[in-house]
C-alpha cells in the first residue's frame, strides 16, 4: 500500500510538473442541438416526414484540448486533440470516416517565425480555403454546399456511388506546413499517407494547398486538392473568397472537380455564394449552392442546387439561439426529379 501511494505520489508530482510548463492548456467545446422538421422524397424510397431533434445545427457538436508551451526564441510547442460528438443521442459522430478517439484533429506542432510544422490528423490545406469561405458561417446542419456538392446527392442516380463525392476533408498521417504572412499573402500545403490502407472509397493518399491573399476588406484564394484512392484519383480545385461591404460580407465560391475512380473521368461544375450581415446580436445569413457533373461524352448527368437561410441571436458571449432552412433538389439526365429535401428547425449551441 505504502509502494502505491508512493507511486501514486510521484506520478501526481511528474503531472503538476509538466502543466506548470504549460503556457496554456485549455478544455473547450461546443454543444450545439435543433429541433424542427424533415421532409425526404427520393425516387427509390418511400417519401419520409418526420419531427426530429438533431445535433450540429449550426455548428457541429464537439469537445477537446489544447495547449502550447513556450519554447523561447520564438519557437512554440503546440497539441490539438477534439473529438465531435452528437448532443442528441451521446454517441462520437462520424467525422471523414471516422468513429474512434480524437476523429476530428490530434495532432503535435511546433510554430515560429518560419510558419508552422504539424504532425497527425487533421483538417487538409484544402479545407483552409473552402471551408473558411462557405455560406451560412459553414453551418455543420443547414448549409448547402457540402451536400450539394457530395456524394449525397448522386448515389441514386444508377450510377458509380463514387461519382461526385465531395474532397476528404481531414486526412490521417498528415504532414502539414502553413506558412506566416509574408505581407498580404499565405498558404499551406499537405500529405496525408494512407500507409497501405486505400480503398475505392475510403482513406486516401492526399496531396492539398492552397494560397490566398488578404487585405482590407478582401480575401481571394486558390486551394488544389488530390484524394488518390486505390482505384484512381478524386482531384479538386477551387477559387474561393469573401468581400466585406461593412455589416455585410459577400462569400463565394467556384470548384472543379474530375474524378478519375470511374471510366469517362466524370467531371463537376460546382458553385456557392452567400450573404450574411450582422446587426448588433443578430446575425442573418442567406446561401445558394449548385453543382452539374458531365460524363465523358458531354451529356449532363446530374444537376444539384441548394437554398440556406439562417438567423442567429446570441444570448451571451458563449451561448446563441438559432433558426435555419435548407431545400435541397437533385434532377437526373432526362430532368427528372432524383431527390428533394428540406428541412427547418430552431436551436441553440453553447461554447464552453
Amino acid at each position: 500500500m505504502k509502494s502505491a501511494a508512493l507511486a501514486a505520489l510521484c506520478c501526481a508530482g511528474a503531472f503538476t510538473s509538466v502543466a506548470s510548463a504549460q503556457s496554456g492548456l485549455t478544455l473547450w467545446g461546443i454543444t450545439d442541438a435543433w429541433i424542427g422538421r424533415s421532409v425526404h422524397k427520393s425516387s427509390d424510397s418511400p417519401t419520409t416526414r418526420q419531427t426530429v431533434l438533431e445535433s450540429g445545427g449550426a455548428q457541429v457538436s464537439r469537445w477537446g484540448l489544447k495547449g502550447t508551451e513556450d519554447l523561447g526564441g520564438g519557437l512554440a510547442a503546440r497539441f490539438v486533440l477534439e473529438q465531435g460528438f452528437g448532443v442528441d443521442t451521446g454517441a462520437i459522430s462520424k467525422v471523414s470516416n471516422s468513429e474512434q478517439g480524437f476523429n476530428r484533429a490530434s495532432y503535435v506542432a511546433l510554430a515560429g517565425a518560419a510558419g508552422e510544422v504539424r504532425l497527425g490528423r487533421m483538417l487538409t490545406a484544402f479545407d483552409a480555403l473552402r471551408g473558411s469561405t462557405n455560406h451560412l458561417y459553414d453551418s455543420s446542419g443547414f448549409a448547402s454546399t457540402g451536400q450539394v456538392w457530395s456524394a449525397s446527392t448522386t448515389a441514386a442516380h444508377g450510377l458509380p456511388a463514387v461519382i461526385g463525392s465531395d474532397y476528404m476533408a481531414r486526412g490521417n498521417n498528415t504532414a502539414y506546413y502553413a506558412t506566416p504572412n509574408v505581407g498580404p499573402f499565405r498558404g499551406s500545403i499537405g500529405y496525408s499517407a494512407d500507409e497501405g490502407a486505400s480503398t475505392a472509397t475510403l482513406n486516401p493518399r492526399i496531396w492539398s494547398g492552397h494560397m490566398e491573399y488578404a487585405a482590407g476588406p478582401l480575401r481571394i484564394g486558390y486551394g488544389y486538392q488530390s484524394d488518390r484512392y486505390s482505384t484512381g484519383k478524386n482531384n479538386f480545385q477551387i477559387v474561393a473568397g469573401h468581400y466585406n461591404f461593412g455589416p455585410v460580407r459577400m462569400v463565394g465560391a467556384v470548384q472543379r472537380q474530375t474524378d478519375e475512380r470511374v471510366p469517362g473521368r466524370p467531371r463537376s461544375n460546382e458553385w456557392e455564394v452567400g450573404f450574411d450581415a450582422s446587426f448588433g446580436a443578430s446575425n442573418i445569413a442567406i446561401g445558394y449552392a449548385s453543382a452539374f457533373t458531365w460524363d465523358r461524352g458531354g451529356i449532363r448527368v446530374i444537376d444539384a442546387r441548394g437554398l440556406s437561410l439562417m438567423a442567429t441571436y446570441n444570448l451571451s458571449a458563449r451561448t446563441r439561439i438559432y433558426a435555419g432552412f435548407r431545400k435541397r433538389r437533385t434532377l437526373r439526365a432526362d430532368r427528372s426529379v432524383s431527390l428533394d429535401a428540406s428541412r427547418i428547425g430552431t436551436g441553440v449551441m453553447h461554447r464552453f
